[in-house]
């Protein structure tokens, strides 16, 4: 069989980039009658969030099929080309259709002095969806309380923050944490890397490899071993813990599943004279591990 020459190969790549182009286009219109049938199609019906309602209806974004869509590619990725690319392609495609859908916002903490969060939102929401800065987190979330912007991207809370944002989400009629990112991995980040939840007005949903975060107010100080030992008892897995005194005491705690405000488990950690109260302010897909989004190149594949 004869080689084909430079000018052949090209004219592939034209007719495989032109496939590429018609399948998106019929993606789409898949898409479109899918959001049709949910009653979301078009932008005119478009509703406001009333308060009381724990989710925005005019938020078209749902962070739990997308992790499940692409840790089922992620599976069946058997090239060295990086999945991680891959992943914000399919982002980009992602947040073209959902804008399509309805029109939202993303309000970012960034500052003269942090970038890299900003970095990290506009790759997991896209270049497409409208970005706001703000240089405080108070009023990154004050924008998504007061219905000004859909999602705030946050730093994840650590033991060294100033400022403990993540209280307000413990009171009523408050949003919650629905994504943390990066999911598949990242690209370059301006400044230091540090991974950040979104927090919307949105329900989260199970994925079938989740992480819930839960807020826990104790009237004294109780060490990592307490807390520890009381949700074990409860067979609930503290995976990390942030703790802050504010009218008594605030415990932030990421917890190894997917809960739900009616489950069980939850009665057993209001111990009396030790736990006041446990409100569950979010959950999230469990991120994709580098072996997932970085592949080694195998013996056989091309380079």
């Amino acid at each position: 069989m004869a080689k084909k020459t430079l000018d052949e190969l090209r004219q592939e790549i034209d007719a495989i980039d032109d496939r590429i182009q018609d399948l998106i286009l019929e993606r789409w219109n898949v898409v479109r009658h899918v959001a049709e049938a949910k009653g979301v199609g078009s932008k005119a019906r478009r509703k406001n969030r009333k308060a009381g309602e724990t989710s925005d209806p005019s938020l078209p974004i749902r962070p739990s099929r997308e992790a499940q869509m692409l840790r089922r590619l992620a599976a069946r990725h058997t090239s060295p080309f990086p999945f991680a690319a891959l992943a914000r392609m399919w982002g980009e495609m992602i947040a073209a259709f959902t804008m399509l859908q309805a029109d939202y916002s993303i309000a970012c903490f960034a500052n003269a002095e942090e970038h890299g969060l900003w970095d990290l939102a506009r790759d997991q929401f896209g270049s497409q969806v409208p970005m706001n800065p703000f240089p405080t987190k108070r009023e990154v979330l004050a924008q998504v309380f007061e219905g000004k912007n859909n999602v705030a991207v946050l730093p994840k809370p650590t033991e060294q923050d100033e400022d403990a944002w993540w209280t307000s989400l413990a009171a009523a009629d408050s949003p919650k944490v629905i994504m943390r990112i990066p999911f598949a991995g990242s690209g370059t980040v301006r400044g230091r890397a540090a991974d950040g939840l979104a927090v919307a007005y949105l329900e989260p949903e199970p994925t079938g490899s989740d992480r819930s975060l839960v807020i826990i107010e104790t009237a004294e100080q109780m060490s990592r071993a307490a807390l520890s030992a009381i949700l074990q008892r409860a067979k609930l897995s503290p995976l990390s813990m942030v703790s802050i005194e504010q009218d008594g005491w605030h415990h932030l705690i990421e917890i190894g599943d997917f809960l739900k405000s009616d489950d069980a488990r939850l009665e057993m950690v209001e111990v009396r004279d030790a736990v006041k109260r446990v409100v569950i302010v979010g959950a999230y897909a469990d991120i994709l591990g580098s072996d997932a989004t970085r592949r080694t190149p195998q013996e056989g594949d091309t380079p």
